[in-house]
């Protein structure tokens, strides 16, 4: 039924009901509500504070009558009513002299509103100046008994009668079905009061039959998403989300626990429905982190909060750190790694052997950042490709044993020197080499080497090296060389390409695999493979 309709019923409560009410009721035009004893004035924790207290007789345990208040404007008359509704009970739990708390007693037919009405009842009403009356008072007078009302009787009205029962013989009617009936009414009595509102709703229906029936609301947006875990304070996190299809975009909002404001992360398209982002190191700090993710639709690039919401955020933990008295930043360290690098797997007749142990302390960003102490053993056989390959000469034994001491020094917090010199041992006696590198980026996060190395007998390295540091847990490092190492001057000059992957199996300690191809001409060419490990605390 329409709201016109719902117009129709109040008018035939007007017209056919009120006078069959006339005439069992008093003759009264409107009933006037009498002003309550008390109001709700504040809901506060389930509680219900109202302004009735020891001043009015209130007392504590006592109950009382809630009423909600309604005032309505009539739909057809116009005219204003005004009643109110009984909802239930409650009990005055505290009592001051203007205020008191109250609690619900039982079953409320509708939640408790500021506003509503608090009556009491007349048997439990008391002033707090009752008083026993003296025992001289003479009893008061019986009153006369009221003179009964005169009955009222109204005609009933024969339209509003028949609209009446037509509308009881509608009810569960299509809208067509309504219509026809209504416009029948109509033809039959054109002058009725109710042609025009009948006219109204019967144009209201057919139009709801041109329009066809209500679109379905489309199905709820589907997600999933594994919930973060604990995090390390300062380290980047990867997070990743499957989304509804129908999102074209995915934006993932990241905030320290108990701050007022988010920060916004757009996320990068993993595949269909697959959307993932890092969340960066400055966000993640104890004692936790708090993140809600949104799915961009295509109809306006608008957005749906689908895990999580600003108001109701997922929480990540964030692992406390290790109460070692360090500043933030400062680190120890300790690596190891070992590889074999063929120059060429033809003959093995040029390759090298070399594993490296280094130990460091790191300091602070800028100034002396960080003093590291190391070893290292190679060996190796190599020479020059004429004496290998064309003269098949047998190639010279290479060997050395190191030792050296390196300091970085910080420019700036995404900028460093570093410097390296060399002492070791080989069978002609002692010999001596060098490292040396600048910088670019925080050594903490993704960085670029550049520089090169003399290596006593050994030979000549340049080094282009990249540490990514984006994803949580995995190290990658990426290095390149032109080296004519092992052979020294005696050799001639080759590539290398080196890729190694790490992953932190657990807090801090972290194990890396590398390979490597490396070659002095496309026929002088082989493999590497290495492996290391690292611990930082």
């Amino acid at each position: 039924m329409t709201g016109r309709s719902l117009a129709l019923v109040a008018l035939l409560a007007a017209g056919v009901l009120a006078p069959r009410a006339a005439a069992a009721q008093p003759a009264a035009a409107h009933r006037t509500v009498a002003a309550p004893e008390a109001t709700v004035l504040a809901i506060d924790s389930g509680d219900l504070v109202v302004d009735l207290g020891t001043l009015k007789g209130a007392h504590e345990g006592q109950i009382v009558e809630l009423w909600r208040p309604l005032r309505l404007r009539h739909p057809v008359t116009g005219q204003m009513l005004t009643d109110r509704f009984r909802l239930g009970t409650i009990r005055l739990a505290q009592v001051q002299p203007t205020l008191a708390l109250a609690r619900v007693e039982g079953t409320l037919l509708r939640p408790p509103s500021t506003g509503d009405h608090v009556l009491v009842s007349e048997s439990d009403k008391k002033t707090p100046y009752d008083a026993a009356p003296p025992a001289s008072a003479p009893a008061p007078a019986a009153a006369p008994s009221p003179s009964p009302s005169p009955r009222v009787v109204v005609p009933v009205d024969p339209d509003a009668q028949a609209l009446a029962d037509l509308m009881s013989a509608l009810e569960g009617a299509s809208p067509e079905t309504r219509a026809k009936a209504y416009a029948s009414f109509v033809r039959a009595r054109p002058n009725s009061r109710f042609a025009r509102v009948l006219e109204e709703e019967i144009a209201a229906l057919r139009s709801r039959k041109a329009e066809g029936p209500p679109r379905e609301a489309p199905p709820a947006y589907e997600s999933a998403f594994t919930p973060i875990g604990r995090m390390r304070p300062g380290v980047p996190h990867r997070i990743a989300v499957e989304l509804d299809p129908r999102f074209v975009g995915a934006v993932v909002h990241v905030r320290h626990k108990g701050s007022p404001q988010y920060r916004s992360l757009p996320m990068e398209s993993l595949g269909a429905r697959y959307w993932g982002a890092t969340l960066p190191g400055d966000a993640i700090a104890e004692p936790g982190a708090e993140y809600f993710v949104e799915g961009v639709t295509g109809a306006g690039g608008g957005s749906v909060a689908v895990i999580g919401s600003a108001e109701q955020p997922k929480d990540a933990p964030v692992e406390p750190r290790p109460l070692t008295g360090k500043e933030p930043g400062t680190l120890a360290r300790v690596d190891l790694w070992s590889e074999y690098a063929s120059f060429n797997t033809r003959r093995a007749n040029d390759y090298l052997f070399q594993t490296e142990g280094q130990f460091g302390w790191r300091l602070h960003d800028v100034g002396i950042r960080a003093v590291r102490s190391g070893f290292g053993v190679l060996r190796g056989k190599g020479g020059s490709l004429v004496d290998l390959d064309q003269l098949d000469l047998p190639p010279k034994d290479v060997g050395l044993t190191y030792g050296y001491v390196e300091t970085e020094f910080g420019l700036g917090p995404s900028y460093g020197l570093l410097a390296r010199p060399i002492l070791g041992l080989r069978e002609g006696g002692v010999t001596g080499g060098a490292q040396g590198f600048v910088r670019v980026g925080n050594d903490l996060k993704t960085n670029l080497l550049i520089g090169g190395e003399i290596l006593g007998t050994v030979g000549l390295r340049g080094i282009v090296q990249l540490d990514w540091r984006t994803i949580p847990r995995v190290p990658i490092m990426l290095r390149s060389e032109v080296t004519n190492q092992p052979a020294g001057s005696g050799g001639d000059v080759g590539a290398r390409a080196i890729g190694q992957i790490g992953y932190e199996v657990v807090t801090d300690l972290t194990l890396n695999a590398r390979l490597s191809y490396q070659g002095r001409t496309i026929n002088h060419a082989g493999p590497g493979a290495g492996l290391g490990v690292s611990y930082q605390w």
